[in-house]
């Protein structure tokens, strides 16, 4: 039998009970400030195993320290957060995504706005890994969503270095900054995937980071007709004191439940279609704002017709199937505006 190799991190003794562990890496500034699980060197090894790769293997540099995500550092987090060793495919993926240059992960981690990282999944690992896709897809409930999220935090915390009041300079942040890992609902939805939008195949596993700041929850239960509630959500698109509608640019998700879009295939509307209906109705007219902003040149999306709009093109509203299936509510994201989504795949084991 091959004896492993050590492994590089510190390792600390403290007296045998959660709470010490806890008190400990608190202490130390290495937790959200909710308890983690005690990252025992054996279940660090079980982490690791799952990957096929080395303990030492360099998966990224986490902005804005260039700390070294190794995949020996990401099994520590995972396992503080409370993932099994299924999970680490996909905190590779999402840390391979957000650390690419569009994302601009420096930007997120040390900007006064409050955005966070949220993770879309698509394909296959939705079902292998039990992820809410469905009713309450952004609150409690799913291990998968609650520990993927999370890990993806403390990655952020203690690899890149963000850490509040120091490089997070966020002034209030947001509660998707402990954790906001969704999957989109693909087998109740009329459309392609996200994924599939963004060049992978359907049976592609894939993660989506994107740098949301906030959810706004649009009543659509009120409307009778697609129009109107297609209309609530341009609205909720038009708010202009948003990243987005200020700066023109980010992508924003309108998250819509399976009853939206099985109501909107229905009337013949394609994805497409409902993006550029939501990019035609929504926005503000540009002598809406101070003109100190417009002459600073600070936005930028303006169109001919004088409308400002939150984002340059149709498409970069990213219109996500997920929630429950009634056509009742829908979810605006806004994001940061100075960072891009980023898809990866998900390498399964296999």
């Amino acid at each position: 039998m091959t004896a492993r190799p050590s492994l590089a991190s510190e390792a600390f003794d403290v007296a045998d009970s959660l709470e010490a562990v806890d008190d400990h890496l608190y202490a130390k500034g290495l937790t959200d400030g909710l308890p983690v699980v005690p990252p025992t060197e054996e279940r660090v090894w079980s982490m690791i195993a799952a990957t096929g790769l080395a303990p030492d293997h360099l998966v990224a540099e986490v902005g804005p320290t260039a700390g070294e995500a190794t995949v020996e550092k990401l099994a520590i987090n995972a396992v503080m957060a409370g993932c099994r060793p299924e999970h680490m495919p996909v905190l590779i993926a999402a840390v391979e995504a957000m650390t690419q240059e569009r994302f601009n992960l420096a930007g997120v981690q040390g900007t006064t706005n409050p955005c966070g990282v949220a993770l879309v999944l698509n394909g296959p690992v939705r079902k292998l890994l039990d992820v809410n896709c469905g009713r309450n897809c952004l609150g409690p409930g799913r291990r998968a969503n609650a520990v993927l999220g999370r890990a993806v935090r403390l990655v952020l915390l203690n690899i890149g270095g963000g850490r509040p009041g120091e490089v997070d300079k966020a002034t209030h942040g947001f509660p998707g900054k402990f954790t906001l890992c969704f999957g989109e609902d693909e087998e109740n939805s009329p459309w392609a995937p996200l994924h599939v939008d963004r060049g992978f195949k359907p049976e592609q596993s894939a993660v989506t980071v994107v740098s949301v700041n906030s959810t706004l929850n649009i009543l659509t239960a009120s409307f009778l007709h697609l129009r109107d509630m297609l209309l609530a959500m341009a609205d909720a698109l038009s708010v202009r004191a948003t990243n987005n509608a200020l700066l023109g640019k980010g992508e924003p998700i309108m998250l819509v439940s399976p009853g939206h879009a099985q109501a909107a295939s229905k009337e013949g509307m394609s994805k497409l279609d409902v993006q550029r209906f939501l990019y035609d109705h929504c926005g503000f007219p540009e002598t809406d704002l101070p003109q100190e902003m417009v002459r600073r040149e600070r936005i930028g999306a303006v169109t001919r017709e004088g409308i400002v709009r939150p984002v340059r093109r149709a498409e970069d509203i990213f219109v996500v199937v997920a929630g429950g299936p009634e056509p009742y509510h829908a979810t605006f994201m806004p994001t940061f505006g100075d960072s891009l989504a980023v898809t990866q795949e998900v390498r399964l084991p296999g």
